[in-house]
């Protein structure tokens, strides 16, 4: 191998090298100290790389290329820009070259702390994603438990679970158990939308969809868009129409985050709704041919992988022909 043109940032990425720091009595202890003494020339080099190991090491990063290059851009950037004028000869060069060596030094340490500091300060976001018709049970940090219905993603920032308020974001639906904290944590679950959630301790379903914003209570109380306040067996959804937040009680509101025990259920629920969720949930495209099949209402219930039997009833109650075909559903006029 030869390193006689390495850089540092070469040095700290060389296996080699970095167990003949982290053991300097090892098995490459006589290579790399006869090395080191034959290249006078890369002294700087080496003392930089041994520099930033040892800052790496401390700061518990691991050593992988891709945190080592993620931190030599910062310490780049924080470097970047800085001018160094050529220093005038004399008769003291000897005098002025190691000035001028410890004077880099100096930057150099400085340098790689605030790589240290910037990268010990970058949140690391937890991301979960489910396909269509899949549902996924996670823990979050806290004990708070959330299961993912199909088509959604709930992600976070694994600092946010540290501080004062514990922030989730959510794409799609799912049902939140949350955990009360001992310091009386705030827990918000955040939406692309203007539909973000604030809660204590409590469980409750959320859906956010283009065509459906809307919170069903089981337990406890939340916050709504900072403006409304609910409390258990309330139905929040929002209505375009009028631009404003409707309120409901409904009866059985653990049935709205039924998917979470792998069960459809449907009690009086028009089937535009239906076709709703089975375009939302499983990536199916839906068409009425008789549009005034949409407002009817429809109750049943099902395994949430049997939507075959869920089309069967719907034919059924209805008296209508149901058909699909490589993923969309027409439901059809009446026999």
């Amino acid at each position: 191998m030869d390193y006689s043109q390495y850089k540092a940032i070469d040095f700290v990425k060389d296996e080699s090298f970095q167990e003949w720091c982290m053991h300097p009595e090892g098995r490459h202890a006589e290579f790399w100290t006869n090395w080191t003494n034959e290249h006078p020339e890369q002294h700087a080099e080496i003392l930089a790389a041994r520099q930033l190991l040892t800052e790496l090491q401390e700061s518990d990063t691991d050593l992988s290329d891709s945190k080592i290059d993620q931190l030599w851009e910062a310490i780049q950037a924080s470097t970047r820009g800085t001018l160094v004028k050529p220093l005038p000869k004399s008769r003291k060069s000897t005098m002025i070259r190691w000035s001028r060596i410890a004077a880099i030094w100096v930057g150099l340490v400085m340098a790689v702390s605030l790589g240290i500091y910037w990268m010990s300060n970058q949140a690391t976001t937890v991301t979960f994603a489910t396909a269509y018709g899949e549902v996924k049970s996670i823990s979050l940090p806290d004990g708070s438990r959330v299961v993912i219905n199909g088509n959604s993603s709930l992600s976070y920032r694994e600092k946010d679970f540290d501080a004062d308020t514990r922030i989730v974001n959510l794409v799609g639906e799912a049902f939140f158990s949350v955990s009360h904290t001992p310091d009386h944590k705030r827990f918000v679950v955040q939406t692309s939308g203007d539909m973000d959630v604030e809660v204590l301790g409590t469980k409750f379903t959320m859906t956010s969809r283009p065509m459906k914003k809307q919170v069903v209570l089981e337990e406890g109380k939340v916050k709504v868009s900072n403006s409304v306040y609910m409390d258990p067996g309330e139905l929040v959804a929002w209505d375009a129409a009028a631009n404003r937040w409707r309120e409901e009680r409904v009866q059985d509101p653990s049935r709205y985050g039924s998917f979470k025990e792998n069960r459809l259920i449907f009690r009086k629920t028009p089937l535009q709704e239906v076709a709703r969720v089975l375009e939302d949930n499983y990536g199916y495209r839906i068409t009425f041919v008789n549009p005034a099949l949409a407002g009817k209402h429809f109750t049943g219930s099902c395994a949430a992988d049997d939507i075959p039997l869920l089309l069967r009833s719907i034919e059924k109650a209805f008296g209508v022909t149901v058909e699909e075909d490589d993923r969309h559903i027409a439901i059809g006029k009446t026999n």
